[in-house]
C-alpha cells in the first residue's frame, strides 16, 4: 500500500512535528508572500503561513491528501492537483519551499533538474527557495535489511498507542532507498504495510544541481537551528535565490 494513501495516517504520525513548522513560519515571516509548497500533502506546513496572513498555495499528486487539506481549509489556502517534478501554474511567488524531505521523492537525477526549473520558473525575481532534506547516512542506509527498526515516536491513531517500524532495502547504484513501514498498534502489529522510496542526494550533488538549474545558495544549514553545515551534520537545508 502506497504510503500516501492513507491521510489520517499521515496526519497522527506527524502531529507533533514541530521543527520544521518553526523554521517555515520564521522564513514566511522574513520573505513574505505569495508562498508556494510542492507536495503540501493535507496541509500541515500551512497552517504556520496562514497564521501569518500570508497568501498559501500548495500543490500536491495525492488526490485523497489534497481532498484533505481542501476539507480542513476550505477557501483559506489554495490547493492543486500537480506533480512537483514538473508544473506550471502561470503564477510567481516570493517564497517557495519543500519541507522535510520530500524533495527526495524525485528518484531521478532528471526529475529534480525538471523540479527545480520548475521552481526557478515560478520564483519572483527577489524570491526565495527553502529546501530541507537528510544529508544520506550509511549507518541507517546498510541497515539489516530483515529487520524492523522504529520509525517514529508512538503516536494516537483509530483510539490505538502506535508507533511506526519499518524495514529498508538501499540500492547504491540508483540511490534509491526503498522502505516498508508496519503499524504496531497497542503492540501488535497490524498486517497493513506501507512502501515509498526516497533517492538520496548528498551535499556535493545538491550544489551541482542548484548551479545548473540557476540558483545561488545564499545559506546552507546544517539542522532546523539554523547551525552551518559541516561534515557532522544530519540535514542539508538549503536557501537559494536566481542567479
Amino acid at each position: 500500500m502506497d504510503i500516501y494513501s492513507n491521510p489520517q495516517l499521515y496526519d497522527s504520525i506527524h502531529a507533533n512535528y514541530k521543527w520544521d513548522y518553526i523554521l517555515i513560519e520564521k522564513f514566511a515571516k522574513k520573505y513574505k508572500g505569495p508562498v508556494l509548497e510542492l507536495a503540501s500533502g493535507t496541509g500541515r506546513l500551512a497552517t504556520p503561513v496562514l497564521k501569518l496572513g500570508l497568501d498559501y498555495t500548495g500543490l500536491e499528486l495525492s488526490k485523497v491528501f489534497l481532498k484533505e487539506a481542501k476539507k480542513k481549509f476550505k477557501s483559506d489556502a489554495n490547493f492543486i492537483l500537480g506533480d512537483m517534478r514538473n508544473f506550471y501554474l502561470g503564477l510567481t511567488f516570493n517564497f517557495i519551499f519543500i519541507g522535510f524531505n520530500s524533495f527526495l521523492h524525485n528518484l531521478t537525477i532528471e526529475h529534480a533538474k525538471s523540479c527545480l526549473k520548475s521552481i526557478l520558473n515560478h520564483l519572483e525575481p527577489e524570491g526565495k527557495f527553502l529546501l530541507s532534506i537528510f544529508v544520506p547516512d550509511p549507518e541507517f542506509l546498510y541497515r539489516d535489511k530483515n529487520k524492523l527498526y522504529p520509525a517514529t515516536d508512538f503516536f494516537q491513531f483509530e483510539n490505538f498507542q502506535c508507533r511506526i517500524l519499518e524495514t529498508n532495502d538501499y540500492d547504491s547504484e540508483s540511490q534509491i532507498n526503498r522502505l516498508t513501514w508496519y503499524i504496531e498498534k497497542n503492540g501488535k502489529m497490524s498486517l497493513k504495510k506501507y512502501n515509498y522510496s526516497m533517492r538520496m542526494f548528498y551535499p556535493h550533488e545538491m550544489d551541482i544541481l542548484f548551479q545548473e538549474q540557476g540558483f545561488i545558495i545564499e545559506d546552507k544549514f546544517g539542522d532546523y537551528d539554523l547551525s552551518p553545515f559541516d561534515q557532522e551534520s544530519g540535514m542539508q537545508i538549503y536557501l537559494c535565490r536566481k542567479q
